[in-house]
């Protein structure tokens, strides 16, 4: 299995947002594919099966955390790597997808892809959205996320919300998932700006969001009265896309930057059984049991002649039992006879 890490959104690698696309002959477990995707450690990884027709492939997005339904710029990177390094006598790919079917066109300008375009409604915000996000907001609106518009671009650049406020407030249509947008200041060669904050799959901040410049277009091409607007999203890495809304669906165009080319372990395709499983520790060799050494002879105390029966004689003492009281303990010599008295009578009998 090949894998591409593709910077979407972008004309130079170290910026735009990083998607890794993984071409498949077939669909692998779930389990693996979510596994793939959070070893990546990317915003997004992009899965394609082909479906049998020239042309034409399943994709299917997932974040470090979760499958979601919808992601542009894996969308524009998986369509690049096919278009580039697959199938080159191609000018465009279909994918079937969650969403529907979305298609990407190679073009002399970069690459186009065309996402369904939502309707819009407005949206009364809660009251605790403006202290989570720190700022004013100015109009708010739901689409395929939900939507806010604060004053200026100083203002969203320095935006530092409350991320678990926001999971928590911004419940539908996509649970925790908010877009923030500004009109661009003068002289910039972008007519607006934007922030996308996702933690409800995981992501606080995503760099480069090509389903929410979807959202955002189509209301800065109304309010700007443009056919089509040219957006910066303001995150870290930072990236450009052109946006031209039709009645249907809106055309996104970028560029994109591959930043490696690699292959993964075709054994990943057999380890859905065993991914729940602990990884096997190395066999230990069994312990020889330990001896107690023996000193060889030069090593022992050398005894005097003589000294061998003492030694013995002091260890038959030591391991005597206790002597009891009125009993005089032993000396080393034996106490002299007492001489302060006659000695006693001796009687000597003797035969008649």
């Amino acid at each position: 299995m090949k894998i591409w890490i593709v910077h979407a959104f972008t004309d130079r690698i170290f910026t735009g947002n990083p998607a890794a696309v993984v071409p498949l002959e077939r669909w692998l477990p779930d389990a693996v594919l979510q596994a793939i995707a959070t070893e990546n450690k990317l915003s997004e990884t992009a899965f394609v099966a082909p479906t049998g027709l020239k042309g034409n492939y399943q994709l299917r997005w997932f974040t470090p955390a979760t499958e979601v339904p919808l992601c542009g710029h894996a969308t524009l990177a998986a369509g690049a790597v096919l278009l580039s390094e697959v199938e080159r006598d191609l000018e465009l790919v279909v994918f079937d997808t969650h969403a529907g079917a979305l298609i990407v066109r190679n073009t002399p300008e970069g690459y186009t892809l065309d996402l369904p375009r939502k309707q819009r409604s407005p949206w009364t915000t809660p009251a605790e959205l403006a202290r989570a996000l720190g700022a004013e907001i100015v109009d708010a609106f739901i689409a395929e996320y939900a939507n806010v518009v604060v004053e200026n671009e100083a203002i969203l650049a320095g935006l530092a919300p409350d991320i678990a406020a926001l999971g928590r407030l911004v419940r539908g249509p996509r649970q925790g998932m908010l877009v923030v947008s500004a009109p661009a200041e003068e002289a910039k060669p972008y007519d607006f700006v934007q922030r996308f904050f996702c933690p409800g799959v995981g992501i606080d901040e995503d760099p480069v969001t090509g389903s929410a410049f979807a959202d955002a277009a189509p209301y800065w091409c109304d309010r700007l009265d443009l056919e089509s607007v040219v957006g910066y999203q303001a995150s870290k890495r930072g990236g450009y896309m052109r946006a031209i809304q039709t009645l249907s669906s809106v055309r996104l165009l970028g560029q994109v930057a591959v930043y490696l080319r690699g292959e993964l372990d075709p054994a990943l395709a057999r380890l859905h059984n065993r991914l729940e499983e602990h990884p096997e520790a190395p066999r230990r060799k069994p312990r020889r049991a330990r001896k107690a050494k023996q000193l060889p002879a030069i090593f022992e105390e050398p005894l005097l002649p003589g000294f061998e029966a003492e030694q013995a004689s002091a260890e038959q003492t030591s391991s005597a039992p206790a002597l009891t009281e009125g009993l005089r303990p032993p000396t080393s010599h034996p106490a002299p006879p007492d001489e302060s008295g006659p000695p006693p009578p001796r009687i000597v009998m003797t035969g008649e």
